[in-house]
């Protein structure tokens, strides 16, 4: 029996661990208390509240950008009704998207396109805890550990900074936030306030949300009046990409189709994108939503 209870016991901790304990989490409480100069009591009990989630690590581990073909992936995002309502979004928000556009460059397709993958224009932000998601995926997670603990401890400032509760921020499984889906760097990082209120918010202000993304893609390379992709073919590459001055690289991107290769020439545009969210399908996913907007 007392084996039985032991055992129980052990589980319960498995899946509610108290991460102040972990063997990891000495470095980053010493680096919040003596770097950041947060109160030592105040990280354990934040840390102590945090809850395991498996079914992050499983998430993680297979995201949809390696574990979908093309098809699969284009499918959950080229559809009739998030085509319809990015055209709604554009036409909603098109005096903040046209500012974005002349300030940054980045075309207002592009952007809507983005928040459109990400969050379906806001309606799905995520439901889970950040806290829980950085403290499992930083202190289980054996593939990225140390990444994410680096987030829970950019976390802890952004939370700090913009005055949220540390332990009811929600995102998604990996810890982004918001309209866009930032993580807790790339917030701290690049989020602007873009509506004047003094504060830049891209979990309740669309302004924001556009100024930022608009602006993470400028920082990011994106060259106004460049190309994104250039559709080509095998062997005939010079015939159909004239590279410009400009340009720092290209892509050579192969995407099978309904059964066919489609060859592509990704330009510095299309890398822009892809560091938003590092996978080429998911940049050409955003360059295809962007282009049904237009009709």
């Amino acid at each position: 029996m007392k084996k039985v209870i032991f055992l129980s016991l052990i589980f319960t901790l498995s899946i509610f661990g108290d991460y102040s304990n972990h063997i990891d989490s000495k470095i980053v409480i010493d680096e919040l208390v003596s770097k950041h100069g947060f109160d030592e009591s105040y990280v354990i009990e934040v840390l102590k509240n945090a809850e395991k989630r498996e079914e992050m690590l499983q998430s993680v581990a297979k995201p949809a950008e390696k574990t979908k073909t093309w098809d699969e992936y284009k499918a959950i995002f080229i559809k009739t009704k998030r085509i319809r309502d990015g055209k709604k979004f554009i036409s909603k928000n098109i005096t903040t998207l046209e500012k974005a556009e002349k300030e940054f460059g980045v075309p207002k397709e592009i952007i809507t396109a983005i928040l459109g993958v990400e969050t379906n224009y806001g309606s799905n932000k995520g439901g889970y805890r950040v806290i829980d998601s950085l403290t499992t995926l930083g202190f289980d997670d054996p593939r990225r550990s140390k990444f994410f603990r680096r987030e829970l401890i950019e976390f802890f400032l952004l939370t700090r900074e913009n005055n949220l509760d540390i332990l009811n921020t929600k995102g998604s499984y990996a810890g982004a936030m918001g309209y866009g889906q930032f993580i807790s760097s790339s917030y701290r990082a690049y989020a602007i306030d873009y509506d004047g209120d003094g504060y830049a918010d891209l979990f309740d202000s669309v302004d924001d949300s556009i100024g930022s993304t608009a602006s993470y893609l400028a920082r990011h390379g994106w060259k106004k009046e460049g190309k994104i992709v250039t559709r080509t073919y095998p062997n005939n590459v010079r015939k159909f990409y004239k590279p410009h001055e400009s340009l720092t690289r290209f892509i050579p991107l192969t995407f099978n189709e309904n059964g066919e290769d489609l060859y592509f020439i990704g330009d510095d545009n299309f890398r822009a994108i892809a560091r938003y969210n590092i996978s080429d399908v998911y940049a050409m996913a955003v360059y295809y939503l962007s282009e049904e907007f237009k009709k």
